[in-house]
């Protein structure tokens, strides 16, 4: 009261200043009747400081009684939606203001534009959401003889209110399928004849309405114990659950009936007779009253606690159940062609020795949370202790093994002439996971973890064909060995980590592609070395760089094209596979395959512009008459091994010494290297030409030349180990000019015209070679200035020789050779 009005017009820019005290402020309550009573001393003076208006007054409300008009209707509405003993405080505020501001003198013309009043705005819903069918009442106090209505929010407006008594209205909204709002304000109108409007909101309560039922539960599982039924299902993510019904009948389509209701994912009904049957559904519901659909009925069946011990053949359709955990096969367990086996989640199963032999039908169908689980009674063994699950020519094909382990058997899974379904199962430990045999076996195997099986994840044999999608493969001795089998289709898996071969193909229709390869021990995929290639586009070597499959492939194996990264990412890209005849220029790095081999040299095949010409072991290139491959500013990798070597020969029916000029001529000098590793040359006139460069050339067989099997010119320095030169004419096995000075070590010459020769005054170094005879010939080593000791006393038995294992080379002395001369 201190600051004087001219400082408020400042301030706040208004006409007139309110200055006030409060005299009262409390509330009475005494059983059946509350008093609350709000009093003020109000005065009113305009920025100049004059006095306008002055008012007191004290406003008070009292609730008590039972009302039978049509005015005790809307006071029941209002009191059910507010506690009127809390908040009448706020309420006698507001109505003391209102009567004091009737007081302020007032024109006729601001009379006649009076806006009406509302008192009270209140609705029923006490904050709880509402669903389809219920109904929300919404009461207004006001001026009588008006038009009223409400809105709820922008949802839905102008819904009518009817007058019930002089200045009580009431309106009401039913909830509709598909009404789904959350906090909406409620806002009451009202009007008078002259358009005048006056609005109000319930600040104290919103409206929800919610007519979207949850989700029904999925994955309901039901697992017997002693008297008693465990279900379990997957918890809703719905944010407004309120919990879960479940229901259960004595019969599977009808007569089921509420046995409880929880908050949790799981529900033990405890009033069950053991080897019963009942059959239980379950539904989800929400604050607002909404229940979801119910699935498909479980059934669950009490039992007595295991261990059951089983052997021998069934008689009838027999179920397995997890609460009688674990069975103990004690011999053989047969499942003949009119009865099939049902093994419940969570089952345990246990074999001193015996396996379970299939012949009718069986459905293993665990769940992520209750594992099938089968194993040796001894799990500690160090070797495979049970026979482990053979199908055996099943005819049916509703086999289903979902959600299993299988543990320590001889083969986890043997299928003959059959066609399972084998999904999400885990191979462990096993001599081999799953073996599949014969022409009729066609099974599916999805999603399963096949790891550190000691001799195989997959074997497939004998014409049978299989589907092998999205597996894990790793740590096994070998990941897949397919051998002469009908169509395989490999595809989306993971296989790594295996201590042998990742994939072995042979003689097989298989088709690999979309798989993460990589990482295995001695290789990532091996075929055969004859016959058809096998398949492997699209897949992921480890890495986006296609020189990788030169080592970590062999065998006949299709791949035109790879992934730049891991599938499912991972995009196809072409690998620049040569597929025709080899002639012309090369100047970008280049594959010759083993699955298209073998390749005809038709022409001169000249490396330019810094090419590497990759040639996969196993590849022959056939030579046509004077042509070569020549290295200009380019190079060969021609990385064979020990069982399938690259072979250079002639492309005549009858080859003779001489057919062709040489296999590979390095012309000019370049930075490209090059190298040669058991690779056989032969029919030429010089097979190898080293004008330039340092190639290394080892592990070759280079034999039946008709000038020089290697010849070395100009500065070249060739590294020449391990080889076998035989047979060699003309200036012999290898002839040196020039400034060459070459490293020939470990290599066997046997039977050349001239064994080596070289007139230049360089040092040639040619130690620890074996020469034929021992001492060395010198008959057939030309030059001083080739140093041969030490040499061998043997013929090397690293140096490679492609017929080394039928004939080895023949160790003769010059003793020998003067004998026979006598």
């Amino acid at each position: 009261n201190k600051t004087p009005p001219e400082k408020f017009k400042e301030i706040l820019n208004v006409d007139a200043v309110i200055f006030g005290t409060i005299s009262n402020f409390d509330k009475l309550f005494a059983g059946v009747y509350s008093q609350v009573s709000v009093g003020a001393e109000i005065k009113m003076y305009d920025t100049q400081g004059h006095f306008l208006w002055s008012g007191t007054h004290v406003a008070r409300i009292h609730e008590g009684g039972i009302s039978t008009t049509p005015v005790g209707i809307v006071a029941s509405i209002i009191a059910a939606a507010i506690n009127i003993r809390d908040i009448q405080l706020l309420r006698a505020c507001d109505d003391l203001f209102r009567d004091m501001v009737k007081t302020i003198p007032a024109v006729k013309y601001a009379e006649a534009l009076l806006k009406p009043h509302i008192e009270m705005l209140a609705q029923d819903s006490k904050g709880e959401p509402k669903k389809a069918g219920d109904i929300i009442k919404v009461a207004l106090k006001g001026n009588p003889g008006m038009q009223a209505w409400f809105d709820m929010g922008g949802f839905k407006k102008g819904i009518d209110m009817a007058e019930v008594e002089p200045g009580g209205y009431v309106g009401s909204y039913r909830v509709v399928p598909g009404d789904n709002i959350k906090d909406v304000v409620v806002t009451g109108y009202l009007s008078d004849d002259a358009g005048n409007t006056t609005s109000r909101v319930d600040a104290i309560q919103t409206i929800t309405l919610d007519t979207t039922p949850p989700n029904a539960p999925k994955n309901l599982t039901a697992t017997g114990r002693d008297n008693i039924v465990v279900l379990s299902w997957d918890k809703n993510t719905e944010y407004d659950l309120a919990g879960y019904v479940v229901y259960r009948s004595d019969t599977p389509l009808s007569g089921f009936t509420k046995i409880g209701q929880t908050e949790f994912a799981g529900f033990e009904d405890k009033n069950v007779i053991n080897l019963t049957a009942c059959y239980y559904k379950i539904s989800a519901v929400d604050p607002a009253g909404n229940e979801s659909s119910k699935e498909e009925h479980v059934t669950g069946t009490a039992v007595p606690p295991g261990p059951t011990y089983v052997k021998g053949k069934l008689e009838k359709n027999t179920i397995w159940y997890a609460g009688a955990s674990p069975y103990l096969i004690e011999d053989t367990v047969i499942i003949p062609e009119t009865c099939s086996l049902l093994i419940e989640p969570g089952t345990i199963i246990k074999s001193s020795g015996g396996g379970l032999v299939i012949r009718g039908g069986i459905i293993a169908s665990g769940s992520k949370t209750q594992i099938i689980t089968f194993l040796s009674v001894n799990e500690s063994a160090l070797e495979s202790a049970w026979e482990g699950i053979t199908f055996d020519s099943v005819k049916g094909d509703k086999n289903l093994l979902v959600f299993c382990r299988i543990k320590n058997a001889v083969t986890g899974v043997e299928i003959k002439s059959s066609s399972p379904e084998i999904r999400n199962c885990e191979f462990v430990k096993n001599d081999i996971g799953i073996k599949i045999i014969g022409g009729f076996s066609n099974p599916q195997i999805e999603d399963c973890i096949i790891h550190d099986n000691s001799s195989a994840g997959i074997e497939i044999i004998d014409g049978a064909k299989v589907s092998i999608t999205n597996n894990r493969i790793n740590n096994n001795n070998a990941g897949l060995l397919i051998q002469d089998a009908g169509s395989v289709s490999v595809k989306g898996n993971l296989i790594t980590n295996n201590k042998g071969f990742g994939i072995v193909v042979k003689n097989s229709e298989a088709a690999i592609s979309k798989n993460n390869i990589y990482d295995n021990a001695l290789s990532d995929m091996e075929g055969a070395f004859q016959g058809k290639a096998a398949d492997a586009n699209d897949n992921w070597w480890g890495k986006a760089d296609w020189h990788d499959l030169l080592t970590n492939t062999n065998g006949r194996i299709n791949i035109k094209t790879i992934l730049d990264g891991p599938y499912p990412d991972g995009k196809s890209i072409a690998i620049p596979v040569i597929t025709e005849n080899l002639g012309g220029r090369i100047d970008k790095d280049s594959i010759l395959a083993f699955s298209d081999s073998p390749y005809r040299v038709t022409n001169d095949l000249i490396l330019d512009n810094g090419a590497t010409l990759y040639i996969q072991p196993g590849v022959k290139l056939l030579f046509d008459k004077q042509f070569s491959i020549i290295a200009k500013d380019g190079g060969v990798a021609a990385m064979g091994i020990k069982d399938n070597p690259i072979i250079f020969t002639s492309s005549g029916s009858s080859p003779s010494p001489g057919d062709y000029t040489y296999a590979v001529c390095f012309s000019e000098p370049t930075k490209v290297s090059s190298f040669f590793k058991y690779c056989k040359f032969e029919y030429a006139t010089t097979a190898i030409d080293v004008r330039h460069g340092m190639p290394e050339i080892a592990y070759c067989h280079i034999v039946n030349n008709s000038q020089s099997g290697i010849r070395c010119g100009n500065d070249a320095g060739p590294r020449i180990l391990y080889n076998t030169i035989a047979k060699n004419l003309g200036t012999g096995g290898i002839e040196c000019v020039g400034m060459a000075k070459p490293k020939i070590h470990y290599n066997n010459f046997l039977e050349n015209a001239v064994a080596i020769q070289s007139f230049s005054t360089i040092y040639i170094d040619a130690r620890h070679n074996f020469w034929g005879k021992v001492p060395p010939d010198d008959t057939v080593i030309w030059g001083k200035n080739i140093n041969i000791t030490p040499w061998l006393e043997m013929p090397d038995m690293d140096a490679f020789s492609i017929t080394q294992e039928k004939e080895k080379p023949t160790i003769s002395t010059t003793e020998d050779t003067e004998t026979t001369k006598k």
